[in-house]
């Protein structure tokens, strides 16, 4: 069981597989404990295949990344409309994330990490640490849901792109990682137009897991980062609970 003081959790992320990769056992732990959990996908990732056409491509990674929550276990997906490789962190960006917020009501949120090196990723994360705040400001105005305060954002790593990511926080997945192979296994059209075995693919996007296992005592592990995100700041602890 996951420890929580928490009753829903929105993982957001740039692309499809992205949040599966970062959080896919985080998910699996929270849904198995009766956590509410959705993912807002903010492109649909449709210029990642130059040979596939981004109209054709599109559809077919929305639906991929439909299958992959359903493994996981995902209470709902949403899909923001932001272009590929154009996502930016301005305004109109914020104010989407803001509706959704409001509109899910998470405690918790996870994104991207700030040190992300892909532009869509970074600025993910930039717009999604506004959004926590601003949607608890009642004179921010996005959608018509009433302001809502997130209590935490924690950020995650990727392979490849967050090389100088070190996670504060280790949550052992060995029990659930069956579970988030067969998650991310569901992009077949990645997987074939790579020409890669199944196992390639997984082991490519578990290599960071099991190093964070092998950092923490456990075969395979998701390693989070907490990012300070409401506008009552840090709060401080009573007592430390050891």
């Amino acid at each position: 069981m996951v420890e929580r003081s928490f009753g829903k959790v929105l993982v957001i992320s740039a692309h499809p597989l992205a949040g599966d990769v970062g959080a896919g056992g985080f998910v699996c732990k929270c849904v198995d404990d009766g956590v509410e959990t959705y993912l807002a996908v903010m492109s649909s990732g449709e210029k990642g295949i130059p040979e596939i056409t981004p109209r054709e491509l599109g559809p077919l990674r929305e639906k991929e990344q439909r299958a992959a929550a359903e493994v996981l276990g995902v209470t709902d997906v949403f899909f923001l409309g932001f272009q590929d490789t154009e996502i930016l962190d301005i305004m109109p960006t914020r104010l989407k994330l803001v509706e959704i917020i409001r509109g899910v009501r998470p405690d918790i949120i996870l994104t991207h990490s700030e040190m992300d090196t892909h532009p869509d990723h970074k600025a993910t994360a930039a717009a999604t640490f506004a959004a926590a705040m601003y949607s608890s400001l009642p004179s921010v105005e996005a959608g018509s849901k009433p302001p809502h305060l997130v209590k935490s954002v924690f950020t995650y790593g990727l392979p490849g792109y967050t090389v100088g990511f070190v996670p504060e926080i280790y949550l052992d997945i060995t029990g659930v990682i069956e579970r988030k192979i067969k998650a991310i296994s569901c992009y077949k059209t990645t997987i074939e137009h790579l020409g890669w075995p199944i196992e390639r693919w997984a082991d490519t996007w578990l290599l960071q897991d099991r190093l964070y296992g092998s950092s923490s005592g456990v075969r395979f592990a998701e390693g989070f980062r907490s990012f300070w995100s409401s506008h009552l700041g840090r709060r401080a602890l009573s007592k430390f609970e050891i």
